[in-house]
């Protein structure tokens, strides 16, 4: 390892160490409602602490920073639609439906390809 990179990496050591301790207090107020909101949702409890080094190499300074807390994420994989090609959703038929439904009420129509 380069001894630049050896210096940044020590530094970021000793920096972590640092905000772990001066931030102890809240992690630990963290890690228990985490454990909270897991149990409540039924869930593995995760508690994600993450460490980020910037480097701003215009002015030679390294950045560090702690964050932590509880992480949601909600996600999802769908294929890329082709706006020239109208589909059918998958699994659809000749029989399958459509229903639309409002605080007024709902109405079903088949599905049109």
């Amino acid at each position: 390892m380069s001894s630049k990179l050896q210096a940044i990496t020590d530094q970021a050591a000793l920096t972590l160490k640092a905000l772990v301790r001066e931030g102890e207090k809240d992690i630990l107020k963290a890690w228990a409602a985490c454990l909270e909101e897991a149990e409540v949702q039924e869930q593995n409890p995760k508690l994600r602490l993450t460490f980020t080094i910037t480097l701003d190499l215009g002015k030679d300074q390294a950045a560090h920073e702690l964050t932590f807390g509880i992480r949601h994420r909600l996600s999802n994989v769908t294929p890329i639609p082709d706006p020239t090609r109208r589909s059918s959703p998958e699994g659809a038929t000749e029989k399958t439906t459509v229903t639309i439904k409002t605080p007024q009420g709902s109405a079903t129509a088949p599905w049109a390809s």
